[in-house]
């Protein structure tokens, strides 16, 4: 059981560095058309995969995922701040939520006791929730420390830990009532598109809006 948590761990990690790669280069590169394309990709193969495993509402699953895609573009070509790149606030955004996402997971499976939703992701545990906060947390007073911006990204960090945790549970629900595991199998140790892209879905679009507001 430990083996096969540490060889999903490894794969998770290594699967994330991978996804990041092209993410990294295109924030480097800062060219809309290459950014737009790679969200565009990644939207679709989260639509296909949705509708593919049946999970249903076909219409809340279109809306949810181009909500992501298109808040994310318009973010990036608009957002107007002479001390920090649009593209580079997208990658924290992103950072955020994973963030959330590998401390919520590595503290949920080797110390969560208290389940928050078992019908649904009985995997999911209040002890991974405090946790991924709290590293959020950390993650964002540097942020703000080395890129010296204002504090008030904490909160809207800590905000958008919250509905990336919402986000994965519906999706949870949705593969659960489909009576599915993972969306697909692209993206070892994650699952499809659709499973790295759950916790993301509503919190990427709340946080982008917020820190518009906030910057």
């Amino acid at each position: 059981m430990e083996k096969d948590y540490r060889k999903n761990l490894l794969k998770r990690f290594f699967t994330s560095l991978v996804i990041l790669f092209p993410i990294a280069i295109i924030i480097h590169i800062e060219s809309i058309l290459l950014f737009s394309v790679l969200i565009s990709l990644v939207c679709i193969g989260g639509l296909f995969e949705w509708i593919k495993n049946r999970m249903g509402n076909n219409f809340l699953g279109i809306f949810l995922i181009s909500s992501f895609g298109i808040s994310s573009i318009i973010f990036v070509d608009t957002f107007v701040e002479k001390f920090i790149s649009a593209y580079l606030v997208f990658l924290l955004v992103i950072l955020n939520t994973a963030i959330f996402d590998t401390f919520a997971y590595i503290v949920g499976s080797n110390f969560g006791r208290t389940k928050i939703a078992k019908e649904i992701s009985p995997n999911k545990t209040y002890e991974g929730l405090v946790a991924g906060t709290i590293f959020s947390v950390i993650y964002g007073y540097l942020v703000c420390i080395f890129l010296n911006i204002d504090l008030l990204i904490i909160p809207c960090f800590v905000i958008g830990c919250l509905f990336a945790f919402l986000g994965d549970l519906l999706i949870s629900y949705f593969k659960r009532r489909s009576g599915i595991k993972d969306t697909g199998s692209l993206l070892p140790g994650h699952g499809g598109v659709l499973d790295r892209l759950d916790s993301h879905l509503l919190a990427t679009p709340l946080l982008l809006g917020l820190i518009s507001l906030v910057l």
